[in-house]
C-alpha cells in the first residue's frame, strides 16, 4: 500500500485521517493545505455555479452545493436513466407497468377505506427494530448479571428483570441502567443517597485530613449541599451528568446554588460527574490547590527560565495538567526549570492587537508562586497588544488569580450549556441539529471575563 507524505514536512501516513491528525501540529486545517498544494480550479457547483463546500483532502471540494442540485445535473440524470433501462428496460418509469400497477395498490391503500395502514406500517416497523435490538438489550443485561423476564417495548418503559448474582426480581428501567444506575437493589443498594463516583469524591477528601458534613441542608435552608468544608468555607457539589441535565434540573440550578452560597461567603465548586471520571487527577490537583493543601516542591522564580514551545510539547503538558485539555493557540510559552517543562501559557490573536489568554497550567508535582505573572509579563515584554482577555468558570473559580497578576473584572457572561449523553459531553457547537436527538442540555454558571488594557499603547493615539 502506497504512503501519503506530508507536504510540509515529508513525514508519511497510511490513510488521509491520519494526514488530517497530523497537520493540527501545523496549525493548518485540511481545507488550507488542500487549497495550498492541491487546489488547481474553483470550487464551484456544475449545476448553479455556487461555491461548494470542502469535503476532506482526498476527495477536495464537493462537485454540487446541495442535493438538489445534484439530482437537477445532467450527470445525475444520466446515470439515472442507465439504472432504469438496464432494470426496467425503459428509461421512463412511468411507463413500466409493474410500476405503474404498484403505485395504484399503495394509493388504494393509503385511500379512506384503510385508514389503520400507516399506523400498521409503524408497528412493522417497531417490530421489525426491536427483533434486531432485544437480543443486543439482552447481552447488555447479562453483561451486568441481570435477566429480563417481561416485554421490552423501549428504552424508558418499566421492565421486570431479575438478579443472577441473588435472584431478586425487581423493576428498573433500560436508560437506567445504560446510566449505571436501577441496578439491583439488593447487591448494589443506594446508602445514603450517594452515588459509587461520589463515594470516591469522599474518601478523596477523607484522605486530606479534612473535617467535612456530607448532605448538609441548614447552610441553605433545605437545599442540599453535598459537601461543606466548614475551616475553608468551601462546599462542593458532585453534579451527575444525567440526573443534572435539563430533564431534572432548570437552566438557573447550578448558578442559584453558587450565588446563595456567595451570599453566605461560601465558594461552592460544581464537578461533573465526566471531570472525576475521565480527569480525575486533575481534578484532585486543582481542588488541593482551593484547598490550600500544598505538599509538592516549591521552585523560586529565579530559578527557571521562559521561552516558546511547539503545539505537540504544549498539547501533551495541557492534556496532562488542563481540565479542559489542549488548545489551539497562537503564541506558546513555557516555564522549564532544569530543562523540565514546568508551565504552560497559551494566547490566541482576536484583532487589532486584542489576546485572548486561553490556558494557563502548571506541573502539579511543583509549587512555583508568581509563575503566572512571569509568563503573562514575557508576553507584554515581547509582543505588541493593546488588550488581553481571559475567562474563568465560574463553576470552579471566582477568579482570584486573575486579580494577582493585573486584570480586572469585565463582565460576567451568560449560562452556558453542552450536550450529554451518558458520560459523554459535547461543547453545543460540535454538534449538528440532526444529532441532537437522545442529547440532553447540562447548564452551568456562567463565566467570568477579565482584561488588561494596554493604557501606554492606547496614549500613542491620543
Amino acid at each position: 500500500m502506497s504512503l501519503i507524505k506530508c507536504l510540509i514536512c515529508g513525514r508519511e501516513f497510511e490513510n488521509y485521517i491520519s494526514l488530517s491528525l497530523h497537520l493540527r501540529t501545523h496549525n493548518i486545517s485540511s481545507k488550507e493545505y488542500y487549497d495550498k498544494y492541491f487546489k488547481i480550479k474553483n470550487n464551484n457547483c456544475l449545476t448553479c455555479g455556487k461555491e461548494t463546500k470542502f469535503s476532506d483532502i482526498n476527495r477536495g471540494y464537493r462537485k454540487f452545493c446541495s442535493n438538489r442540485c445534484s439530482k437537477l445535473s445532467e450527470e445525475t440524470q444520466e446515470k439515472f436513466e442507465e439504472t432504469c433501462l438496464d432494470r426496467y428496460g425503459n428509461k421512463n418509469l412511468n411507463k413500466v407497468e409493474s410500476i405503474k400497477e404498484k403505485i395504484n395498490n399503495t394509493k388504494k391503500l393509503k385511500s379512506k377505506e384503510n385508514p389503520n395502514y400507516l399506523k400498521n406500517i409503524r408497528l412493522k416497523r417497531t417490530e421489525n427494530i426491536l427483533k434486531k435490538r432485544l437480543p443486543v438489550i439482552k447481552k447488555f443485561l447479562n453483561n451486568i448479571d441481570l435477566e429480563i423476564i417481561s416485554n421490552y417495548k423501549h428504552t424508558q418503559e418499566d421492565i421486570k428483570v431479575r438478579c443472577l448474582k441473588c435472584g431478586t426480581i425487581f423493576i428498573t428501567k433500560h436508560f437506567k441502567l445504560l446510566y449505571e444506575y436501577g441496578k439491583c437493589p439488593t447487591c448494589y443498594p443506594y446508602i445514603y443517597n450517594c452515588s459509587k463516583v461520589e463515594k470516591e469524591l469522599i474518601k478523596f477528601l477523607k484522605s486530606l485530613d479534612l473535617i467535612f458534613t456530607e448532605k448538609d441542608r441548614n447552610i441553605l435552608n433545605g437545599k442540599e449541599l453535598d459537601i461543606y468544608i466548614p475551616s475553608k468555607n468551601i462546599a462542593i457539589e458532585f453534579d451527575g451528568l444525567y440526573w443534572h441535565s435539563e430533564l431534572f434540573k432548570d437552566k438557573r440550578y447550578h448558578l442559584n446554588k453558587t450565588e446563595e452560597c456567595l451570599n453566605k461567603n461560601i465558594q461552592l465548586i460544581h464537578i461533573f460527574e465526566d471531570e472525576w471520571v475521565f480527569k480525575q487527577d486533575i481534578v484532585k490537583s486543582r481542588l488541593k490547590q482551593i484547598l490550600g493543601i500544598n505538599n509538592s516542591e516549591r521552585i523560586h522564580t529565579k530559578e527557571y527560565e521562559i521561552k516558546e514551545i511547539d503545539s505537540k510539547i504544549k498539547n501533551e503538558f495541557l492534556n496532562k495538567y488542563h481540565i479542559q485539555g489542549e488548545d489551539r493557540s497562537l503564541i506558546k510559552l513555557g516555564a522549564f526549570y532544569n530543562d523540565e517543562l514546568m508551565s504552560v501559557m497559551t494566547l490566541s490573536k482576536n484583532i487589532k492587537s486584542i489576546y485572548k489568554l486561553s490556558r494557563f497550567c502548571s506541573n502539579d508535582n511543583y509549587h512555583i508562586p508568581g509563575i503566572a505573572g512571569k509568563l503573562l509579563l514575557y508576553f507584554k515584554n515581547n509582543y505588541q497588544w493593546n488588550e488581553i482577555y481571559s475567562y474563568t468558570d465560574r463553576r470552579w473559580s471566582e477568579g482570584n488569580l486573575y486579580y494577582k497578576i493585573g486584570f480586572e473584572l469585565d463582565s460576567i457572561t451568560k449560562l452556558n450549556y453542552w450536550y450529554i449523553k451518558r458520560l459523554d459531553r459535547i461543547n453545543r457547537f460540535n454538534l449538528g441539529k440532526r444529532l441532537k436527538k437522545g442529547y440532553h442540555k447540562i447548564w452551568d454558571c456562567g463565566y467570568y471575563k477579565f482584561k488588561i488594557i494596554n493604557r501606554e499603547e492606547l496614549n500613542k493615539y491620543d
